[in-house]
């Protein structure tokens, strides 16, 4: 009996491990790619356009800048703080954030830092830095990006510029 016992104690207990089942994250979203050669002639200046999904406000000298997320950034004529006058809107597919350091506007354009001056009337790229940040995740899986959406898995130099 004894014998019985100690050889069925190691049979029960190999049923007490821990199970656990591989779990890939699910998005409802659905990214905007854009092909590398598109992203890097992406950035103009164009007529003035509306306030949809403002993020970060940014103001240097009489000029306002205001975020669109994820499409660019609105400018203002801020001389007149009671009545900013719409200059109008650079397009940086996938922004998120934007600095000014005396003449030079800083800001992200999906993957890549750009360096660019403006003058009220249009924008001139200095320079471009690619792949300094991270690839934008979906607003659903905060800092993750499903494996299907990977690099490796979508089409050849594309870059994620927002979810939809």
């Amino acid at each position: 009996m004894k014998t019985l016992l100690y050889l069925s104690i190691p049979i029960l207990m190999s049923g007490c491990g821990k199970y656990t089942e591989e779990y890939e994250p699910y998005s409802e979203y659905q990214p905007v790619l854009m092909h590398r050669s598109e992203l890097e002639k992406s950035i103009s200046f164009i007529d003035p356009q509306p306030l949809v999904n403002s993020g970060k406000i940014y103001i240097k000298d009489h000029l306002l800048f205001i975020n669109e997320l994820f499409r660019g950034v609105h400018v203002y004529d801020n001389s007149d703080p009671a009545n900013p006058i719409a200059l109008g809107f650079i397009t940086l597919p996938g922004n998120v954030d934007i600095s000014v350091d005396g003449d030079i506007v800083y800001a992200d354009n999906a993957v890549d830092l750009v360096a660019f001056t403006f003058d009220g009337n249009g924008i001139q790229v200095l320079d471009r830095n690619r792949d300094v940040f991270p690839e934008l995740s979906p607003p659903d899986l905060s800092g993750y990006i499903p494996f299907e959406f990977t690099k490796e898995e979508r089409p050849e130099n594309t870059v994620i510029v927002r979810w939809e």
